[in-house]
Parts: structure tokens; C-alpha cells; sequence
């Protein structure tokens, strides 16, 4: 019996069956899913998790697909894929953006209405769910800096919640406990500035990002934490790392924070030298590299 029936019957052209990871992930890698779903309201989102709930299925929870690794042997469950949650609202100093809109769109927006505070976080290609779900950032802002609050389905008991900034424990790209709630929305508060002088900022990020980051080949971005008082990419090259490779995955020349899928790699490919970075690191610095990026499935 095909467990996935009643989904298929709620969610009538919001699915696809049996899609690879490796056509939608910005790694270009990954086995089969069993089935991505694409919820489009509240009420999506409630009886999903509804049926989640009283049958075990196992599912994850994605954005833009920009910091994520899928195994080669894929995922036996649901992919529940934020892209059509997508409304956004500007209202003075404020912006709410549901968790499915792109990021680096709400940062257009808030450039182009002269709203200041997340600036430097310009090009960063994940939603606005993923960026809260970590606390993503770049050039010394990050996403809680303006941050005001979150609305989210508690996954435990499927109720509505707002979590103020106040009451969540946050930190460098760590937020506690969130992988407990489904984000459906953020709250920003900006800070007014010129729209010129943030329009000629913007554009040196994206010039800077562009030029120093090997956004040619496939990748999920920055693949270690910084560590304390020192960069991954530092460490890294110190080691001597840069153009390492394992298959058809490399530590970026270009830029050592980065492995990019060279030539056709695979994920296992990919993992393995994400394992012999560490090692390599640790065993020449006693430094212990935190993984940035999530893993999905099984390696």
C-alpha cells in the first residue's frame, strides 16, 4: 500500500514523487526523495504535520536547498519545501516575510526603502526561514540583529506561537531548540538610512561575494562555523588544504571555506572530504571545525 496516499489526494498538483536531491540542491548532488511536498497555507502545513504525527513518517523541513547535504542513498520520507510561503509586508521601519521568501529579495526591498541593519547580508542565497533557523549572516550583521520576532507552528503540539527575540537563546549561526517549530514568518525592524548609500553598499557586497567566492561551481556555501578568534577558511589554507579533493568534490581554491562539486561528485564524495578536513585540522591545530551545513539522510 502506498503510505503516501493521503498526501498525494490533499495536496493534488502541490507534489512531486521520486525527484532526486541533486536537481534542486545548489550541491547538484543527492539520491531520491520519496515525496517533496510544496504547502501553500496554514491549513497545508496543519494537516501535514497532523498526518506526520499519527503515522511516523519521517520528513524534513527546507528552504532554498542552499545548505544542505543529501545523501547519495536519498530520503524515505517527506520533503516539506517552504518556497510558495511566500508573502511579504512592509510597513515603515518594519518588514514581515514568510519563511518560504528569499532573503536576498527582503534585503532588496529593505535597500530600496532606505531600511538599514541587514545590508551586509546582501546575496546570501538561502529563504528567510533558513536564515532565522540559523542565524545566518555575513560581514559582521547577522539575521537577529533585526530580528523582532518569529511566528511558528509548535511541532509538539501543532498550536500557533510568536516567539519574541527576548525569549529565544540565540548565538553565532545557532538558534536553541528551533528545529521544534515550523517557521512561518519573520518580523524585521529596521532602522531608517539613505536608500543611495545602502543601494552602493549593496552592490559592494554582491561585487565582493562575487569576486571571492566560487559561486562557478555547485556548493552550499560556507561548509565550518567560524571558530573562536579565527576563521575556517584561515585554518583551512594554513594547513596547506586548498585544492584538496576527494572524487569529483575540492576545498575551494578560490576560497578555502568552501567545497564545491568540481566534477560530478557525489555526496558521498563531498562528506568524505568534509571528514578529512576536520581531521587533517584538528590533528595539525587541536581546532575542531563545526559543520555549518546540515546533513540530510543517511552517510
Amino acid at each position: 500500500m502506498d503510505k503516501y496516499i493521503e498526501i498525494k489526494k490533499r495536496f493534488i498538483g502541490k507534489f512531486f514523487e521520486d525527484k532526486f536531491a541533486k536537481e534542486f540542491t545548489s550541491y547538484k548532488v543527492g539520491g531520491k526523495i520519496d515525496i517533496i511536498v510544496y504547502p501553500e497555507s496554514t491549513g497545508d502545513l496543519i494537516w501535514l504535520f497532523e498526518f506526520i504525527k499519527k503515522t511516523g513518517i519521517k520528513y524534513f523541513i527546507c528552504g532554498n536547498s542552499t545548505n544542505i547535504l543529501v545523501s547519495d542513498n536519498g530520503f524515505c520520507g517527506v520533503f516539506i519545501k517552504t518556497e510558495r510561503i511566500k508573502n511579504i509586508e512592509v510597513d515603515g521601519l518594519i518588514i514581515r516575510a514568510q519563511s518560504g521568501f528569499l532573503w536576498d529579495d527582503m534585503i532588496r526591498i529593505a535597500v530600496n526603502n532606505g531600511l538599514d541593519g541587514l545590508v551586509k547580508t546582501s546575496y546570501i542565497p538561502g529563504s528567510v526561514g533558513g536564515a532565522v533557523r540559523m542565524n545566518a549572516g555575513a560581514f559582521g550583521e547577522e539575521t537577529f540583529d533585526c530580528l523582532e520576532s518569529v511566528d511558528v507552528i509548535d511541532l509538539n503540539n501543532l498550536e500557533f506561537k510568536t516567539l519574541k527575540k527576548k525569549d529565544i537563546v540565540y548565538g553565532y549561526r545557532y538558534v536553541r531548540d528551533i528545529e521544534n517549530f515550523f517557521i512561518l514568518s519573520g518580523e524585521f525592524r529596521f532602522r531608517k538610512s539613505d536608500k543611495e548609500e545602502l543601494l552602493n553598499l549593496r552592490n559592494e557586497i554582491i561585487k565582493k561575494r562575487i569576486e571571492k567566492q566560487p559561486l562557478d561551481y555547485p556548493s552550499a556555501g560556507s561548509v565550518f562555523k567560524r571558530p573562536l578568534n579565527n576563521y575556517a577558511s584561515k585554518l583551512i589554507d594554513e594547513c596547506g588544504l586548498k585544492g584538496l579533493s576527494v572524487g569529483g568534490a575540492m576545498v575551494s581554491k578560490k576560497h578555502c571555506g568552501f567545497i564545491i562539486n568540481y566534477n560530478n561528485a557525489t555526496a558521498s564524495d563531498i562528506y568524505s572530504l568534509i571528514k578529512k578536513v576536520r581531521e587533517i585540522v584538528y590533528n595539525k591545530t587541536g581546532i575542531e571545525l563545526e559543520l555549518e551545513q546540515v546533513l540530510v539522510g543517511e552517510f
